[in-house]
């Protein structure tokens, strides 16, 4: 995690703040100063609490100050520039125009520890930037994205992405307050021109008197559009409960078994044994979790 120092940096011949509005700047233990002196730009100028967070994230190279206060309250008028709630109603929006144009979709991660090096020298950029005064979202953005990309645990990584997704929230609400809150426009379109069918599905088609145009997956694909698949037709029956939705999620599941290299017998085993020995869901047993 790299969030977030406090500097500041040129922007159309003024100065801003960099990655902080001021009311989050006054609950800091260091000020920030800086100006101009005989026309010329100074660098800016931080007292800092030896003991607080940011002395400890320079020390560590990064730029990573220490626990920050909650947003003021203008923050969560929606009709104030760079309104938290705002930013995250575009960004809603824009998740169900991506839905809409290619639904559910599922890739690899393709993170992993080989892009270590990336993360440090992004985590070393960005406090280079913030010592010389010249620290922008950029270098925020990228030194979070780079960590993203170098985890592979699952859990892991996903904090991270929160992250740079929080980043990347911040950066518009500094646009908005700098510029104005702008309109966003999502994208329509025809969105997703393929998915993966029934083996059968072509040739009903011709029969239909259309004629169908149609590709072979290859192996590397195929279990990305299985995996996808899957979430399409659970979803089907979670939408609509029609009981018949069941055999067309159980097919996917004994495609993706293939993959694996099980037969539908030795799926029925291992789903058998399991049953013997953790039970099934019969008896509508819920569990109470502890918070």
């Amino acid at each position: 995690m790299a969030l977030w120092p406090i500097a500041t940096s040129t922007v159309d011949g003024s100065r801003h703040p960099i990655a902080e509005d001021r009311s989050e700047r006054d609950g800091r233990q260091g000020i920030v100063t800086g100006g101009k002196a005989d026309g010329r730009e100074t660098q800016p100028h931080r007292e800092v609490n030896p003991a607080g967070g940011a002395a400890r994230a320079l020390a560590r190279g990064g730029c990573e100050p220490g626990p920050k206060p909650l947003a003021s309250a203008g923050m969560e008028n929606d009709r104030e520039p760079g309104s938290l709630a705002a930013v995250l109603a575009d960004v809603a929006a824009e998740r169900k125009a991506q839905d809409r144009m290619w639904g559910v979709q599922e890739f690899p991660d393709g993170s992993g520890p080989e892009f270590t090096e990336s993360a440090e020298k992004a985590k070393r950029e960005c406090a280079a930037a913030w010592s010389r005064g010249e620290l922008t979202w950029r270098h925020v953005l990228t030194e979070e994205f780079f960590e993203a990309l170098a985890e592979s645990d699952p859990g892991s990584l996903r904090s991270e992405l929160v992250q740079t997704a929080a980043v990347a929230v911040k950066w518009i609400q500094s646009l908005d307050r700098r510029h104005g809150a702008m309109p966003h426009s999502t994208k329509e379109g025809a969105g997703r021109s393929e998915k993966l069918v029934r083996d059968r599905i072509p040739e009903i088609i011709r029969e239909g008197g259309r004629l169908p145009e149609t590709r072979a997956a290859s192996p590397e694909e195929h279990a990305g559009l299985l995996r996808a698949k899957l979430y399409e037709e659970a979803g089907e029956y979670v939408a609509g409960g029609d009981p018949a939705e069941l055999s067309d999620l159980l097919e996917v599941v004994h495609a993706l078994a293939e993959l694996h290299g099980l037969t539908r017998h030795e799926l029925e085993e291992q789903r058998s044994a399991k049953a013997a020995t953790h039970g099934g869901f019969s008896n509508r047993i819920v569990l109470q979790l502890k918070e």
